[in-house]
C-alpha cells in the first residue's frame, strides 16, 4: 500500500515489542492509501497520475494510458502513518502522524468518453461558424481546450486523444472541435476525387500532395480537418509530423473507403431496399472488395418492413448510426427495439460498446441479459427480443 509517500508497513519478529511514538499533531492530517501492484507503482512513479471525478461521480485513477475505478474498501487492520520510517530502527526517531483504517482499491474501467461527445456535439463545426474557432463569441471558459478537455473527461490523455479521433474532432486554432457530418463527408470526397484524378497508388498516398492540392481548391478549409478525414481512409493514423514531411505517404484502407461511401448513400436516403442498396454500393465501394452488412455495424442495420403491393415484408437496410442514439441504457435498448423486434448478438453487440461506460463492471452480454431475453426463431436462430 502506498500512501502520500509515507511507507506504512514494517517487518516485527514474532513476539518482539515495539514502541511506537504519537506525534503530538496526529490526526490533524488526512491521508488516503492506494493499493497497487508493483507495474502500477512503477507507471505512477515514472509518469504521475490525475484523480478525477466532479460531485455524484465515482472517482477514476488515470496514468497516461490507462483508466482505473477507485473503490474504498475497510482494512481488518489499522495502518499507522510513520513518515520516512522503514523499519523498526527508524521508528525510535519517528512519529505516528496518522491511522487509517480504509484504503482504495484500483480496477481497470473503459475510459468514460460519454462526457466527451456531449461537449464536442454542441461545438459542431462545419466551415459556417457563429461562434468562430479562435473563441470570437465563446467565452475562454467554455473554450474546449485540450486542458479543459482533460480536467471535464474521466480517462487517460492517451484514451482522450484516441476518443477525440473516434469523435471526429480536431483542434482548431486551440479549441477542438467535431467535424458534422457533412462537412467531413464533403471533404473526404474530394480527397478520394483527388487520388483518382492523380492515379496515386492506394497504398502510396503523397500526404502533402492531397493537402496541398486540397488546399488550393478550398482555401478556406483547415488543414487539421483535411488531415482528420485523410486519417479516416488510412490504415495507420496519422499525425502533424505526416503533414509536414515531404516523402511522407499512406496506404488508404478499401474497407474504410467501402464504409464511407456506404454512409454517404445512406445519408442521402436513409432507407432502402436491401438488394437496390447492396447493387448501388457495389457500384462505388472500391474494387476487389467483398461487401457485407456486416461492415456496417454500428451504421446501419437490415430490417424487413411490409411494402406495398408484395405479400411478404421485404429486407431494408436503414441508417442506424450508433452516436444518434440515446446514452442511457433503457432509452437506448427501448429505441433499439423500436426499429427491430428481434435482434441477432452481432447485430445489436456495436450499439452497446458506448453502454459500458454506463455499465460499470458489466458486459454487453450481462446488459442484454438485464434488458432483453434470448429465444430461438422458426430458423433455429438466437436472437434477442424486448424483455417484457
Amino acid at each position: 500500500a502506498v500512501g502520500g509517500g509515507l511507507q506504512a508497513g514494517m517487518a516485527v519478529a514474532s513476539g518482539e515489542a515495539l514502541a511506537l511514538n504519537i506525534s503530538h499533531d496526529f490526526g490533524k492530517q488526512n491521508f488516503a492509501l492506494l493499493e497497487l501492484d508493483e507495474e502500477l507503482l512503477g507507471t505512477i512513479l515514472e509518469s504521475g497520475m490525475t484523480i478525477k471525478g466532479e460531485a455524484g461521480d465515482e472517482a477514476v485513477l488515470c496514468t497516461a494510458t490507462k483508466t482505473y475505478v477507485m473503490r474504498l474498501a475497510e482494512s481488518s487492520n489499522t495502518h499507522y502513518l510513520l513518515p520516512g520510517a522503514v523499519g523498526p530502527e527508524a521508528t525510535k526517531h519517528s512519529e505516528i502522524i496518522a491511522s487509517v483504517n480504509t484504503y482504495y482499491e484500483l480496477k481497470p474501467t473503459v475510459p468514460r468518453v460519454v462526457k466527451l461527445r456531449r461537449l464536442l456535439h454542441k461545438r459542431t463545426y462545419d466551415g459556417l461558424d457563429t461562434a468562430s474557432a479562435d473563441g470570437g463569441d465563446t467565452h475562454a471558459a467554455k473554450r474546449l481546450t485540450t486542458d479543459a478537455l482533460r480536467a471535464a473527461v474521466q480517462c487517460s490523455d492517451a484514451e482522450l486523444h484516441a476518443a477525440l479521433n473516434a469523435t471526429h474532432a480536431v483542434e482548431l486554432r486551440g479549441e477542438w472541435r467535431m467535424l458534422g457530418i457533412g462537412y467531413r463527408h464533403n471533404i473526404t470526397e474530394s480527397i478520394i476525387k483527388l487520388v483518382e484524378e492523380h492515379g496515386w497508388p492506394l497504398d502510396g498516398v503523397p500526404v502533402a500532395s492531397v493537402l496541398a492540392r486540397v488546399a488550393e481548391d478550398s482555401p478556406d478549409l483547415p488543414g487539421a480537418a483535411v488531415l482528420h478525414c485523410l486519417s479516416y481512409l488510412c490504415a495507420q493514423p496519422l499525425g502533424p509530423a505526416d503533414a509536414e514531411a515531404v516523402d511522407a505517404t499512406c496506404a488508404l484502407e478499401l474497407r474504410q473507403m467501402a464504409i464511407f461511401h456506404a454512409e454517404n448513400m445512406l445519408r442521402e436516403q436513409p432507407l432502402w431496399q436491401t438488394e437496390d442498396f447492396l447493387e448501388g454500393w457495389a457500384a462505388v465501394a472500391p474494387e476487389g472488395l467483398d461487401l457485407s452488412l456486416r461492415m456496417l455495424g454500428g451504421i446501419a442495420i437490415e430490417v424487413e418492413l411490409e411494402v406495398e403491393g408484395q405479400t411478404q415484408p421485404a429486407k431494408h437496410v436503414q441508417w442506424l448510426p450508433s452516436a444518434r442514439l440515446p446514452a442511457s441504457i433503457s432509452e437506448r435498448l427501448e429505441s433499439l427495439f423500436k426499429v427491430k423486434a428481434a435482434w441477432k448478438l452481432e447485430e445489436i453487440t456495436p450499439y452497446l460498446d458506448e453502454l459500458l461506460e454506463v455499465a460499470i463492471d458489466q458486459s454487453k452480454e450481462q446488459i442484454l441479459i438485464q434488458y432483453a431475453r434470448q429465444m430461438k426463431t422458426d430458423e433455429d436462430e438466437s436472437v434477442f427480443i424486448r424483455r417484457i
